[in-house]
């Protein structure tokens, strides 16, 4: 598993841009799900099966203002850690430290921890993060429910 941060390049587009001429908040939120998606590409893991990664808390700290040009999301994997990760346990979240950057400029725009949660969208019922990465990896789905693992 990959836990180095990954970077992705996006172009800040006219529409995304607020009356006072940067970017509106709920887009950076925007920027910030690309991020997700680029880091889970990096993973080799194709979102979309029969497990689904959903956001469950975000906490967002807007520091600059964003104007047209360029933005680079950095996402980090910050629970579960590789030791974490390692460890055998199952978890039913992980939450992610993600920036915006404006090029050049070495304090984040925006700051945030974005909690997800992995859900089982026939069954509505939360799955692990195991049954997500084996789903999203084509490794063959065991969905095991956090109701389940608690009746074994």
């Amino acid at each position: 598993m990959f836990f180095a941060e990954s970077r992705l390049m996006l172009p800040v587009r006219p529409n995304d841009l607020d009356a006072l001429g940067h970017v509106n908040n709920a887009v950076a939120l925007e920027y910030l799900e690309a991020g997700r998606w680029d880091w889970l590409g990096c993973q080799g893991l194709e979102p979309g099966g029969p497990v689904v990664a959903v956001v469950a808390r975000v906490e967002a700290d807007y520091r600059a203002e964003i104007p047209r040009g360029q933005v680079e999301v950095r996402t980090l994997l910050e629970f579960p850690n590789a030791a974490e990760f390692d460890g055998g346990d199952l978890t039913f979240r992980a939450r992610f430290r993600q920036r915006l950057h404006l090029p050049g400029v070495e304090r984040p725009a925006v700051e945030a921890l974005v909690t997800v949660a992995f859900l089982d969208p026939v069954a509505r019922c939360v799955v692990s993060m195991e049954d997500f990465l084996t789903t999203a990896s084509g490794s063959g789905p065991e969905l095991v429910s956090r109701a389940e693992m608690e009746q074994r």
